[in-house]
């Protein structure tokens, strides 16, 4: 009989651990509006650190692109921490790999320092530099047209 129950307890554990993870698989593509088919083959996505308030900015240059629409709703996916939950750079390669894109490469971009000071002689009493990190994504290969 108790072997009976923990056949049992296991199968239960089983299924709902296969619910959880297909749930989690179709939520990426339930918050998604933007068509993987639309976009670009390669994506540069900009992340910047804020530890002022924690997580991450991401930004996407689409000015003047022909994939203008269709990256700016991307950007405003990635940017919204209610959908995918982007907190961190790990957080961004993972939701960029549900989406369709694998990593190729990343460079850094400009370094931004700030310091705070006081008094007439400009005592240093905390610095804080913030990074912007370009990482470069390509469809992967089911994807590409």
């Amino acid at each position: 009989m108790k072997a009976i129950n923990k056949i049992l307890v296991g199968l239960t554990l089983l299924v709902v651990w296969s619910a959880s993870v297909t749930a989690q698989e179709l939520k990426v593509e339930a918050v998604s509006s933007v068509s993987i088919d639309e976009l670009p083959e390669y994506v540069v996505v900009t992340s910047e650190n804020t530890k002022l308030i924690g997580g991450i900015n991401i930004n996407i240059d689409y000015k003047k692109s022909d994939y203008e629409k269709v990256l700016k709703e991307l950007e405003s996916l990635l940017q919204n921490r209610k959908k995918l939950r982007i907190r961190n750079q790990t957080d961004l390669l993972n939701a960029m790999s549900k989406l369709g894109f694998e990593y190729v490469n990343a460079y850094n971009g400009k370094e931004n320092n700030i310091s705070l000071g006081s008094g007439k002689d400009v005592e240093v009493i905390g610095g804080q530099a913030k990074y912007r990190v370009n990482m470069v994504f390509k469809k992967k290969e089911k994807y590409q047209s």
